[in-house]
C-alpha cells in the first residue's frame, strides 16, 4: 500500500465549507488519513478548481482565499501537472467523459494517482471507482 493518495477538489470544498453535506465526512477521513500517516496529495489544478468553484459557483469568497492561503502557506502536498500527466488525463476524460460531470480536472487526478502509483483517490466522486481507483472509504476500512 502507498503512503500517498490523491485528492480531488471535491475534498477541499469539503473540509473548508462548514456547510457542504460532506464535511463531516471528508473530516473523518482526513482524520484517519492522518493517524494512519498516509499523505494526502493534491494536483495544483485540483487546488486552483476548488478555489474557482468556491468563489464562483458557491458565492464563499471567504473559504476560497481561505485555501488559497493555505497554498501560499505550504499547508497542502502538491504535485504540479507536466504535460505527459495532461496529455495523460486528455486521453482519460476521451475514454470515459460519459458525464458532464466528470471534467478534465478530474482526469488530471487519476493521471496524477496512475503517475504517483497509487490506486487510491480521497474523493467522494464515483467516477473514479469506474476507473479502476479505491476509495479512501475502502482504505479506511482495512
Amino acid at each position: 500500500m502507498s503512503n500517498r493518495i490523491v485528492a480531488d477538489a471535491d475534498i477541499l470544498i469539503a473540509l473548508t465549507f462548514d456547510e457542504d453535506p460532506l464535511h463531516n465526512k471528508a473530516k473523518a477521513f482526513s482524520e484517519t488519513l492522518a493517524r494512519m500517516g498516509i499523505t494526502v496529495v493534491f494536483p495544483n489544478t485540483a487546488i486552483l478548481e476548488a478555489i474557482t468553484a468556491l468563489k464562483r459557483s458557491l458565492n464563499k469568497p471567504k473559504e476560497a482565499h481561505f485555501i488559497n492561503q493555505q497554498y501560499l502557506q505550504g499547508a497542502y502536498e502538491v504535485e504540479y501537472i507536466d504535460s505527459e500527466t495532461q496529455k495523460r488525463a486528455g486521453v482519460i476524460f476521451e475514454k470515459k467523459a460519459v458525464s458532464k460531470k466528470n471534467t478534465i480536472f478530474d482526469a488530471v487526478v487519476a493521471a496524477t494517482a496512475e503517475k504517483l502509483a497509487t490506486n487510491t483517490i480521497f474523493s467522494f466522486d464515483e467516477w473514479y471507482s469506474k476507473l479502476g481507483f479505491s476509495s479512501v472509504g475502502e482504505l479506511s476500512k482495512n
